[in-house]
């Protein structure tokens, strides 16, 4: 593999994409070699941001005039499969923003494409950088709150366009066929992932909740939750658009178990049987080669190893199953057992 990896970008409409670009521009062993994206403004931002003036319309174009050995995909999430497939019938890896995609039947594309060419597939989930996350998770894995039981979690803010979201972003996350659902999939991937990776795997049900309860503006739900059964457990999550205030009171994972509970915040505080006041725990440092999104993929790119920790294409498939079954328990009314049977596309 030569010495700089060649990285293209192929769909700019998340707003992700911009701070992923700065990390990737410090890079000695990487070089930007284009963007491609039907959006003039978002073109001359990239050639403005990057000093690359390489831009397309379309993504074959790129791929066929700069042979990228990878690829950035921060387009629309419904998106996602056909980028996949496309990149690696070629051989180029690919890390696409979250969620994995719109539908589980675009992930399991996803998944199967990735395998059938031996490529590696990346999923960005902002969180898998969090060092009180991670704190935690080695908390639960050393027993330090025994049986893990429950996760609670929620996630959101005020809504895309009152936060400032771009136009591009906006448009496509108000689109239920372009982002799958609205706050819904926008953020219940997240709070999936978190129950997947600290209850140890997945639901055997799920029931779910969506509604536009204060965007009346907007055609997709503002509002959502998940209740998650597990054998011995369950978890909830909740999703908005409609906080008047941000992150107030704090969207802190809590993590329950026989001996204790965790809050992951900005700091990690473990309470337990013995210290019912609770304990700050000391964060852990990211590892090695795990700083943030594209420290991981290109590790990932030159030395073969798969994507670990959230941005497991595997695990983001998983979390893809929890809202796809939670969104057609919202629509039926009822309780949706996993794994749905319609899509067996499983370990």
């Amino acid at each position: 593999m030569a010495d700089q990896l060649r990285v293209g970008v192929l769909g700019m409409a998340h707003d992700h994409l911009w701070t992923n670009l700065d990390d990737l521009l410090k890079r000695e062993d990487a070089t930007v070699v284009g963007a491609a994206d039907m959006s003039p403004r978002l073109r001359a931002k990239f050639s403005e941001q990057t000093g690359c003036p390489d831009t397309y319309e379309h993504w074959e174009e790129l791929l066929d005039a700069q042979t990228p050995d990878a690829v950035y995909g921060f387009g629309a999430t419904a998106g996602h499969a056909e980028l996949v497939e496309m990149c690696a019938e070629r051989g180029i890896h690919v890390m696409v923003e979250k969620p994995m995609a719109a539908t589980l039947e675009q992930a399991d594309r996803m998944l199967v494409a990735s395998r059938r060419h031996d490529i590696r597939l990346m999923i960005n989930w902002p969180t898998a950088w969090s060092r009180s996350i991670r704190t935690a998770y080695r908390l639960v894995q050393e027993g330090a709150i025994g049986r893990v039981w429950q996760v609670t979690w929620r996630g959101g803010h005020s809504g895309p366009d009152e936060l400032g979201c771009s136009e591009e972003f906006c448009q496509f996350l108000f689109d239920k066929d372009l982002n799958g659902a609205g706050a819904f999939n926008d953020y219940g991937g997240y709070g999936s992932c978190l129950c997947l990776l600290f209850m140890g795997g997945s639901p055997t049900s799920v029931v779910g909740m969506a509604g536009r309860l204060t965007k009346h503006h907007v055609p997709v739900d503002d509002n959502g939750a998940i209740l998650m059964r597990y054998p011995q457990g369950m978890c909830r999550i909740e999703m908005t658009w409609s906080e008047a205030v941000s992150n107030v009171p704090a969207h802190d994972p809590v993590i329950y178990g026989t001996e204790g509970t965790l809050i992951a915040g900005r700091q990690v505080t473990l309470y337990t049987r013995t210290d019912k006041a609770g304990a700050v725990v000391d964060l852990d440092e990211l590892p090695t080669n795990g700083l943030n999104a594209t420290d991981h993929f290109l590790h990932s790119v030159r030395t073969g190893a798969e994507p670990q920790f959230q941005t497991s294409a595997q695990l983001s498939r998983a979390a893809q199953e929890i809202m796809e079954g939670g969104l057609r328990s919202a629509i039926s009314g009822v309780e949706v057992s996993l794994p749905i049977e319609d899509h067996l596309f499983r370990d």
